[in-house]
């Protein structure tokens, strides 16, 4: 524009002027062109950006959604229960589990309840209180009682610092079968300690007996010497026993799983006991398909739940009875069955018997007692092999017990093993 006015001042030709002016707004027009280019790229990549800057967020929060279902999903599955309470004590989390040991009702309708409404334990609550005054975690047992069943907790309260109030999480983990298997064991010491201690206060005096009468009366030291041996080989039978149940117990780590013959096997046992049920004038009926029963089973273990109830049969079964051992076919499996004519198993000890050291009415009845393990065993050592155990029985009539082994055929069965 200054170059225009210039050239007018100067008195310049019109066509000079024309040309300078188109020149000027040829440049302006370029200048323009140019400027609004760059504003143009400049919004693309802007955009370009924020596009690739809204996708990574969209990434992360899908992940962060999957992350969250995944934990969600994880705490509705557990065992132990989890309640997430507010300052307030009002209930921002529960799982099912939880409702389950509380004895609580219809999970979503307790969110944002208060807990102290809910749940009528006061060691509980006091123990919440405490956790929020002292600001450290609580932990205690204490017992729910559930529709007349008293249910054992273990809880703990841990303080959850979210930057400001802090939240209470509590973890709820069910101690009955705890306080059961700590029963079992306290019943299995004492009755190990009552087992030991009978046999060796026999022995005790019955060497204090022999000490006295050896000189005086030789022929009563020696049956003296004799009962001692009788009481060192129940100790020895009682020793060898806990052994084998702890061999069972043990599950089928210890056993070496394979093809073998259950005929062989229950064949092997008869020809122990054929002697001893001739002693006691009991017939031994056998009924044993010749190596067809094949079973994958460890032979000795089952060799020994074989012993064990034809030995019971014999034990429990008076003079003049039977005792049958069969083999029966059942689909994908082998039942072994032993059958006798004995005095039979009250129906409210049935379920009982298979138990450590748990000797029924029927010993009264018998003139022989067992060290109270030969069931156990069988029941732990059959469970090992994939196989289950069962009884009926009448009381005066006899038992009938029937253990199933899973077949060759049943490749299935090993796996559960």
């Amino acid at each position: 524009m200054i170059l225009i006015l210039i050239l007018v001042v100067a008195n310049a030709s019109t066509w000079l002027v024309g040309l300078v002016s188109l020149v000027v707004i040829g440049l302006l027009l370029v200048f323009r062109h140019w400027h609004s280019s760059q504003q143009d790229d400049a919004v693309a990549a802007y955009v370009r950006d924020s596009t690739e800057e809204i996708q990574k967020w969209q990434e992360r929060l899908r992940c962060l959604h999957a992350e969250t279902r995944q934990n969600a999903s994880a705490l509705l599955q557990l065992s132990d229960g989890v309640i997430v309470l507010a300052k307030d004590f009002s209930v921002l989390l529960i799982n099912p589990s939880a409702v389950r040991l509380l004895g609580l009702k219809k999970r979503d309708a307790l969110l944002g309840r208060c807990f102290t409404e809910l749940v009528r334990v006061p060691q509980l609550l006091a123990s919440i209180r405490s956790a929020v005054k002292e600001h450290q975690p609580q932990e205690f047992i204490v017992e729910v009682h559930d529709q007349g069943v008293i249910r054992p907790l273990r809880v703990r309260v841990d303080l959850i610092d979210t930057g400001e109030e802090p939240n209470l999480q509590l973890s709820l983990r069910d101690e009955t079968e705890t306080r059961r298997v700590e029963e079992m064991r306290r019943e299995f010491i004492a009755n190990v300690s009552h087992e030991l201690k009978t046999p060796l206060a026999a022995i005790k005096g019955y060497a204090e007996t022999v000490e006295l009468a050896v000189q005086d009366d030789p022929d009563a030291a020696l049956h003296f010497m004799q009962q001692i041996m009788s009481q060192c080989l129940r100790l020895e039978r009682l020793v060898h026993e806990m052994m084998q149940l702890a061999r069972a117990q043990a599950g089928p780590a210890n056993l070496h799983l394979s093809s073998v013959s259950l005929s062989e096997i229950v064949f092997d046992a008869i020809r122990t006991y054929e002697p001893v049920a001739a002693a006691n004038g009991l017939d031994l009926i056998q009924e044993v398909p010749d190596g067809k029963a094949k079973i994958i089973a460890d032979r000795e273990a089952t060799l020994t739940i074989a012993n064990n109830l034809i030995g019971n049969a014999i034990r429990y079964t008076q003079s003049g009875g039977e005792v049958r051992v069969s083999i029966v076919e059942q689909t994908d499996r082998w039942a072994l069955i032993v059958e006798d004519t004995g005095v039979g198993i009250p129906y409210s000890e049935q379920q009982r018997i298979f138990e450590r050291f748990y000797r029924g009415s029927r010993n009264e009845e018998s003139s022989t007692s067992g060290t109270g393990l030969g069931l156990a065993i069988v029941k732990h050592l059959t469970q090992a092999q994939a196989g289950d155990v069962s009884v009926t029985s009448t009381p005066g009539e006899g038992s009938r017990f029937c253990v199933c082994l899973p077949a060759v055929q049943a490749s299935t069965e090993l796996n559960r093993v």
